[in-house]
Formats: structure tokens, sequence, C-alpha cells
């Protein structure tokens, strides 16, 4: 990782680099299994809009979780219930619908689903009903 006075020098000549100082996050050449394996736990590998970057591991949160956090965290789990039932013809009704759009159609979906949840604090009947696709 880069160090704070490091990160700030290398933020003012590249703008790159400022998402590495503020994510706190280390652009690195490769992700291997290896890496992966020896550093589970401590250093969390993934691929940031197709660039290999690496950050310390998330910590959890010793704070018991809001009734806000818990219904968002239920709708979430509640939209991977759902999406299990979504059928081929939906699947490629959301993808087309997705397309031109910065998300995939599975982060579209999710998006959707948590959206309406956190406005009407219900599941959403569009998501749900597949037949709105057969249409």
């Amino acid at each position: 990782m880069l160090s704070g006075g490091s990160a700030r020098l290398v933020a003012r000549s590249s703008p790159v680099f400022l998402f590495v100082w503020v994510l706190n996050v280390a652009i690195i050449k490769h992700i291997s299994q290896a890496m992966v394996s020896d550093l589970a736990g401590v250093t969390d590998f993934y691929y940031w809009k197709g660039i290999p970057v690496a950050r310390t591991w998330p910590r959890k949160s010793t704070l018991p979780p809001t009734a806000a956090m818990l219904g968002a965290r239920n709708s979430f789990v509640q939209s991977r219930v759902d999406l299990r039932s979504v059928s081929g013809a939906a699947r490629e009704a959301w993808a087309l619908y997705s397309v031109g759009k910065k998300q995939a159609w599975l982060d579209y979906y999710t998006s959707v689903y948590m959206r309406f949840w956190k406005d009407y604090k219900q599941y959403p009947p569009v998501v749900t009903d597949f037949t709105f696709f057969l249409e």
C-alpha cells in the first residue's frame, strides 16, 4: 500500500492514482490464486473496472445493525431468492433492458429491487412478477 505522503504526491501528478489514495486500494500487476489463498482474511483482491487491485480486508462493524440496515440486508437476500426463479426469457429481458446502462443486468436488477424496497417497504411486483416480461 502507498503511504499517506507518497499517495498525496502521486495523486497530484496523475488522476488514476487519485482513486488509489481515496479508496485505499493498491493497483497490482495481476491476481493469482496463490496470492488469494496465501493472504485470505488479510488482503482483499478484486478487479475494479478491469484493473487488478488489492486492499486491506474489510472489517466487520462492532456496532449492532440498525433497523434500516437489517431491512436492506433482508431485501437483498430476498432479491437473490427471487432471482433463482427468474426464467431464461426474463433474464434476457433484463439483459436487453440494461443495454446502454453503466451496470450489468444483475446489478441493475438488484438496484431496482433495492430502490423499490427503500421507497415502499415491500418487494417490487414488477421484479417478482415475471409475466411482465413475457407480454
